[in-house]
């Protein structure tokens, strides 16, 4: 993150439109809570990255956004979520120093929750290329698996299979616009939804506005054809070292209200960020947080 060039992106301010599976209340909360891998930087503003994440962030929003920054980061993280006795570990690289710049990023998520206890593994790989400082492509493929405790028995099974994510972004002055598709083959399973996501956003002085807009037409569920969330949040850049978070955010499946709120310090060497997110009404309770940190190797 040397330089200024390597720097637009700590200073967003996010308003995100994103998607929740179209499924029975049990099943959304599990695979909002784990089958959507996210950074805690993207935590701490409802998750809102769609349309403006780049580096280690983009490996879990948008892969064309791997190609934006001239950086090359690393990051290391550790989240909770106590509704679900959840844990995640997870690690990603991204380098776009290069003409074809390409990541990887890998997350393990162990769900204590008794009637659903469960490992997910989350292994992906990306490429993108932008092109004259305009558009940027990327393409992140994934392996995902997920294994229940044994004598458990839910409609969907266990999950074994390989997918992919594709994903666009133009930006021009101040403006920037984004979409995103994930899991492509149609995995059929709550922990890896079939979402498309476009975004579009404004940069203003310290400042950057983002808005999204999420649809999920995964099969899994024949009662419902599409859920969706709706979030607003952001980030500011303090004294050129301290970051500010904030979210909030509505699931109309299964009908959830949630704040979030980050911190973050941040040099030319490495960051430091914590995330929270915090369910306050309808069938889901759940309070999720996650601490990161992300070295700057150029």
């Amino acid at each position: 993150m040397k330089g200024a060039g390597g720097r637009w992106w700590i200073v967003p301010m996010v308003l995100v439109l994103a998607s929740a599976p179209a499924i029975g209340s049990a099943q959304a909360a599990l695979s909002q809570a784990v089958g959507l891998p996210t950074t805690p930087r993207s935590l701490g503003m409802a998750d809102a990255q769609a349309g403006g994440g780049v580096a280690t962030t983009a490996m879990f929003s948008n892969p064309a956004g791997i190609a934006l920054g001239r950086v090359f980061h690393t990051e290391g993280w550790w989240a909770f979520a106590n509704d679900l006795g959840r844990h995640v570990a997870g690690v990603a690289a991204t380098d776009s120093t290069t003409p074809v710049a390409g990541g990887i990023g890998f997350t393990y998520t162990y769900t204590g929750l008794e009637a659903e206890q469960s490992n997910y593994y989350d292994v992906r790989t990306g490429i993108a290329m932008q092109f004259a400082d305009l558009i940027a492509v990327g393409v992140n493929l994934k392996y995902v698996r997920v294994d229940y405790a044994e004598g458990l028995t839910l409609p969907h099974g266990s999950l074994n299979d390989f997918s992919l994510d594709a994903g666009a972004m133009f930006t021009y002055d101040r403006f920037f616009v984004g979409v995103t598709g994930t899991n492509l083959t149609n995995l059929d399973h709550p922990m890896a939804p079939l979402m498309l996501v476009t975004g579009a956003g404004l940069s203003v002085g310290p400042a950057r506005f983002e808005f999204d807009a999420s649809f999920d037409w995964s099969s899994y569920d024949e009662q419902q054809d599409l859920g969706m969330k709706y979030a607003v949040g952001g980030e500011v850049l303090i004294a050129d070292a301290f970051v500010l978070r904030a979210g909030y955010s509505y699931e109309d499946v299964p009908d959830v209200h949630g704040i979030a709120a980050g911190i973050g310090y941040v040099n030319t060497d490495l960051a430091l960020d914590f995330g929270f997110q915090q369910d306050l009404s309808g069938v889901r309770s759940d309070s999720r947080l996650g601490l990161s940190v992300r070295y700057f190797v150029q």
